[in-house]
């Protein structure tokens, strides 16, 4: 029907039905733009969520790894400690040894220029209290005041047993 004929009441019912429509359509939209919204803030949360558990595992991985480079810190340390005190042992322990030359000077330090005191002959025993090396030759402390060369130029003037 064109709309010039319609009576007054056609007119009234037409735009009653348009207003629930277009209140139907606002109210769609508005519930649309609700559930994007929360659809918007779940991500976001999902997101966060995401964010903080990555830089939770990342935080525990870090803690890890210190805790880890604290053990081995440690554990180096008792080894070089241990290797200390095994060092320290061995070196307060008295060696034996054995003249290998004919003749060999007891001086009162480990230098050739110092004052002898005293020798031994091949095949004499020697306790051999502590060393001391310069990187070439190598002296024995046999008692206070008293050195004798263990290598001198390359020459093994006591055995060691």
């Amino acid at each position: 029907m064109p709309e010039e004929k319609k009576n007054l009441f056609e007119k009234a019912i037409d735009a009653l039905t348009d207003r629930d429509e277009k209140e139907a359509a606002a109210k769609a939209q508005a519930e649309a733009e609700a559930a994007k919204k929360k659809g918007a803030e779940l991500k976001a949360k999902m997101e966060a969520e995401k964010a903080a558990a990555t830089k939770a595992a990342a935080d525990k991985a870090a803690a890890d790894k210190a805790a880890a480079d604290r053990a081995a810190s440690m554990k180096a340390a008792a080894d070089r400690a241990a290797a200390q005190r095994a060092t320290a042992a061995a070196a307060a322990a008295p060696k034996k040894g054995v003249v290998n030359v004919r003749s060999l000077h007891i001086r009162k330090d480990h230098s050739t220029t110092s004052a002898e005191v005293g020798g031994l002959t091949h095949g004499k025993e020697v306790t051999i209290l502590e060393t001391w090396s310069d990187g070439k030759n190598t002296w024995a402390k046999l008692g206070p005041d008293q050195w004798a060369a263990i290598i001198y130029n390359g020459e093994t003037l006591i055995k060691l047993s």
